[in-house]
């Protein structure tokens, strides 16, 4: 998983309900999963998803996409490039355009925080609705998403078959938000986000089978 962004895989969400560490109930929120490369944008700067500075070529790619980062004052934006140019599995290559930004998250850091590894240890990520505003000022597209309501916590299985509802893309990622009413782990700091994110891949049906 990316360092500034710990979005689980589904084998690491199978230990956690092992160990019976989630209580689910309320909305679970599935967003498209786009084929791309996560930048980081944080007071000025654009970092990649391992906290390493963005090169030039990624920086100059998000400014074709028209997106201006800094338009969403006080807030650590998680920012999926993705398109015709950049689409490692070759979800986008049909895309009208060689690169498109998303915004799949975007977190609060208090106004303590320093450094980028202090705001993404300290900050808590926004609510899918304010989310919305932020990318709408930051002019980047949001993902698709569906919610759906579940009362006890996914299991891979039942997953699996949600991939039916995202054809054509990567997957989805699944997001359980403390304040939707689940209760959530410390660990991989889901807790202190107030959100655990599990992904969920096409290539995960095929790896199931086989195990």
């Amino acid at each position: 998983m990316a360092r500034l962004h710990p979005v689980l895989r589904l084998q690491d969400y199978e230990r956690l309900l092992r160990r019976r560490r989630l209580w689910v109930s309320g909305p679970v929120v599935l967003e498209e999963k786009l084929d791309g490369a996560l930048l980081v944008a944080y007071e000025g700067r654009i970092y990649t998803g391992a906290g390493r500075r963005a090169p030039g070529w990624m920086v100059r790619a998000l400014e074709e996409t028209g997106a201006d980062p800094w338009g969403a004052v006080g807030l650590l934006l998680y920012i999926e490039l993705y398109g015709r140019c950049l689409t490692p599995g070759g979800y986008h290559r049909g895309d009208p355009e060689c690169y498109r930004a998303a915004l799949v998250d975007a977190a609060r850091p208090p106004a303590s925080a320093g450094v980028l590894w202090e705001a993404v240890l300290q900050a808590r990520v926004l609510e899918p609705w304010e989310r919305l505003a932020a990318a709408e000022e930051a002019g980047m597209e949001s993902p698709r998403a569906v919610a759906l309501y579940a009362e006890r916590p996914p299991e891979p299985g039942e997953m699996l078959r949600w991939l039916d509802m995202f054809p054509g893309r990567e997957g989805y990622v699944m997001k359980l938000y403390a304040v939707h009413g689940h209760r959530l782990p410390p660990e991989h700091g889901a807790k202190l986000r107030g959100v655990l994110e599990v992904k969920v891949r096409q290539a995960n049906r095929g790896s199931r089978l086989q195990a």
